[in-house]
């Protein structure tokens, strides 16, 4: 994987980050399954970027992840877009959390690539339920109070009611880039980044 770009000039041999050269131009990817660890990494970047009143763009090509995580990262962007537009691009997928994230992006500037797939489904168990009924109940509460919290998120980034939105998640629906623009979930296809 190539990490690094190595250049050579009037001072000699230089080696630059890629991460860290996009990042400077506002160019933030979320490109791994969404945790705790790279959503404190984006949302960093995003702050740094904000502060210096520089646009950022989100690329991302993500299969989701934790819900919690990925909440954390739509908060850092509905605070910071009161600064600087962000920027959303479906460059790949956006499954899941991911899907939920591309939504958030600042309205008029959520993007897909011609072949990027969004795919939305209700929270998960992830280790299955455990326990006494009581907390399997709890857990399962607790699953429907944030599926209603997601659901509502969703209706206000797409326009789309509730109801509409717990109809497209109530099983694995995937979407092409023109379904995803006539969801709401992204304003336009673009072919060039």
């Amino acid at each position: 994987m190539l990490n690094s770009i190595i250049y050579e000039d009037a001072h000699g041999t230089n080696q630059l980050e890629i991460e860290a050269m996009l990042a400077a131009k506002g160019k933030i990817f979320l490109t791994e399954d969404i945790d705790a660890e790279n959503a404190s990494s984006v949302i960093k970047a995003m702050m740094v970027l904000a502060d210096d009143n520089t646009p950022i763009t989100l690329y991302i090509d993500s299969c989701g992840g934790e819900i919690r995580s990925g909440l954390s990262i739509i908060d850092a962007m509905e605070m910071l877009s009161k600064k600087v537009d962000i920027n959303v691009v479906c460059m790949g997928k956006a499954y899941s959390m991911a899907s939920l994230i591309l939504a958030a992006g600042t309205k008029g500037h959520r993007y897909i690539m011609p072949h990027g797939e969004v795919m939305m489904h209700e929270p998960l168990v992830v280790n299955g339920a455990a326990g006494s009924a009581s907390s399997v109940r709890n857990q399962a509460d607790s699953l429907i109070a944030i599926r209603d919290k997601m659901s509502e998120m969703l209706s206000a980034y797409t326009g789309l009611s509730t109801e509409e939105i717990n109809a497209i998640m109530h099983a694995n629906t995937y979407m092409d880039a023109n379904e995803a623009i006539k969801t709401g979930m992204v304003d336009m296809i673009i072919k060039e980044l």
